[in-house]
Formats: structure tokens, sequence, C-alpha cells
């Protein structure tokens, strides 16, 4: 399929529809923006229309600064393997912001048809060639905040996609209280849609009774993948927390806090499969006691007290320094699968 050229346009959403729609796709993309809520959902989702994830040998990810451009150059230029193209995603390089090599700019002006690359950087520099070169030859995506009136269409739209109403009052009260960050509302709105489920209706009240936490909430998802021994989709949500620049020991605490409350609530229902004993014994709320509750048909008590004592090693290890805490958060979460 022929490359699409396009000039430089700051309504990602709207022109990654379209090619998506049309079928009609760049070979170079390059997303960018303060909104990493919608980067990471339109990155996946174009990953999605170009090719199947699980395709080992035609997908690959670098992260981080540590790219090789060499590397880089080598797999694009490789044609892909019993498929229509080779996909790769490069995120947060560092190539948009500083000078890169010659030849990586003549490498990228030239990789073959069948080759789709999609950098996601969050700091770019318009003067450099490689940004010029992916503006005349490519797609550059930028991501930024709705306005306030999208904002409440879009929150609004999340609620009615499952059949639930929302005041207008508690729609302005939840972005007043987690701010335009639409990674942050959206976790907010899968909490409410949970808490919301029987009445089919959120409140004011409602809003205001529930906290806003991101960053527990996407732990919360990662250890529940974890739970059905899903590495792949567990790694992708550390990925994810790496991206939203969460703390590695953050990140191990709060895990351990919530195997914690798994080891509780497993306790519990050793003796009573009764929701609110387990809601009051782990000092949570009747909608995420279900959640441990469901949690926990995955594991004994006996595996729960394992879990716990590894994420307490990994902390350990860290805080004694014979691990760096990048490299525990990897290993708790290996150890943690199996």
């Amino acid at each position: 399929m022929a490359a699409k050229k396009e000039k430089a346009v700051n309504n990602g959403m709207q022109i990654i529809n379209s090619h998506i729609d049309s079928g009609s796709f760049s070979n170079l993309y390059l997303f960018t923006g303060e909104e990493k809520y919608l980067i990471l959902q339109y990155r996946d989702k174009l990953v999605d229309a170009l090719i199947d994830k699980t395709d080992s040998m035609n997908y690959s990810v670098f992260r981080d600064e540590s790219i090789s451009e060499n590397e880089i150059i080598s797999i694009a230029q490789t044609m892909p393997f019993f498929a229509e193209r080779r996909v790769i995603v490069v995120e947060e390089s560092g190539f948009f912001a500083k000078k890169t090599g010659d030849d990586f700019v003549d490498a990228m002006s030239e990789i073959p048809e069948t080759t789709v690359i999609i950098f996601i950087e969050s700091k770019t520099d318009g003067k450099l060639k490689l940004y010029n070169l992916f503006s005349k030859n490519g797609t550059i995506a930028g991501f930024g905040t709705p306005d306030s009136t999208s904002l409440v269409r879009w929150v609004k739209k999340l609620f009615e996609d499952d059949g639930i109403t929302i005041e207008n009052v508690a729609i302005y009260r939840l972005i007043d209280s987690t701010g335009s960050n639409m990674n942050r509302i959206f976790t907010e709105v899968e909490k409410l849609k949970a808490y919301g489920a029987e009445s089919k209706s959120i409140t004011l009240s409602d809003v205001n009774t529930l906290s806003a936490d991101l960053v527990e909430d996407k732990i919360f998802e990662m250890i529940d993948e974890i739970s059905k021994k899903n590495k792949k989709r567990a790694f992708k949500l550390y990925d994810d927390l790496r991206y939203l620049k969460t703390d590695a020991m953050s990140i191990i605490s709060r895990t351990l806090v919530q195997y914690d409350r798994l080891l509780k609530t497993s306790e519990v229902l050793e003796n009573d499969n009764n929701l609110k004993k387990v809601a009051s014994y782990v000092k949570v709320q009747d909608w995420q006691a279900k959640k441990y509750i469901e949690i926990c048909k995955n594991y004994s008590t006996s595996q729960l007290v394992e879990k716990v004592n590894i994420c307490m090693d990994m902390d350990r290890m860290v805080k004694s320094g014979r691990m760096k805490k990048e490299l525990a958060v990897e290993m708790m979460i290996i150890n943690l699968i199996k």
C-alpha cells in the first residue's frame, strides 16, 4: 500500500482515525504532545490496524534513550516475514530533540514501503533534519488536551457506552478533581462505572465519594493481569507507568500494599464469602472488595503470602543497595507471575 504523505498536523486523533478508516498509512509517524493518554491510546489503535502485536517476527518495540540507531536501521530495512508489513515502535529515543547522524536520517528516507515506523517523543525540535523529514514525507500527529466542551462530551460518551447516565455537574466535578489529564480522567471513569454498575447512574455525590489515584489504579490493573499470568500485558502496563514517570520504588511499595489487601481478602474468604466483611476488614469500598475477591479466585492464601514476601524482598534489595530499583520492579513482576 502506498505511503501517505502529509504535513504536520495538531489534531492527532483526526488524522490517525482517517488513516485507519482509509487503510492508507504513512511509513513514518511521529506522535508528540502533552496528552499522554491519547498518545498511548492512538499508539495502540494504529498498531492494531497495522499488524497483529503477537507477531514477534514483524513487530518490534524500542524504548528509552539507549536505543541504537543502527539496530533500528537494520530492522527497518528487513523485509517482513510472511506478512504485509513490518512495524516498529520507538518510544522516547530523544532522536527528535538532539541531532542524529546523517546516516540515520538518510536511512529513514529510504525505508521500504513494507516498513512502518512510529516514534513517540515528548521532546522535539522542529529545526532538526529528522523532524523535517517526518514533516515532509510522513505524519506528525500532535496530541494536545481537548477543550473543556470536548472533554465533557467525551466523558459523557464513555458512560453512555455502558448504559450509565451521569449528571453534568458530576462531570464538571470529575474534571475539576482530576485535572484535564485524559489518562487520569479515563481511569476515574472506569472506577465510577464499576461503582454505578447496578444503579446505572452517577451523581455528584458518587464522584465526591471516590478518590483519584491513577498510579494505584494502573498498578491494580497490572496485578490483575499478573494473576492471570498474562506476562505481556503486565509488562505493557508497567511500561505505561514508566511512560507516566512513576518512580520504581513507588511501584514496588504500592504493589506490596495491593498484595497485602489481597492476602487479607483471602483470609476473610477462608471463613466467610461475605462482601461486606471483606470490605470492612480490608478497609475498602464494596465495589473495590468485589475486585479483590475476583482476583483471589486465582490464588490460595499461602500463594498470596509468597507474593507479599516477593514484594518485600525486592523492597529490601533496593534499599540495601543490592539491586537497582528499575531492575527490581522487573524481577518482581517476573517472580509474581511464576
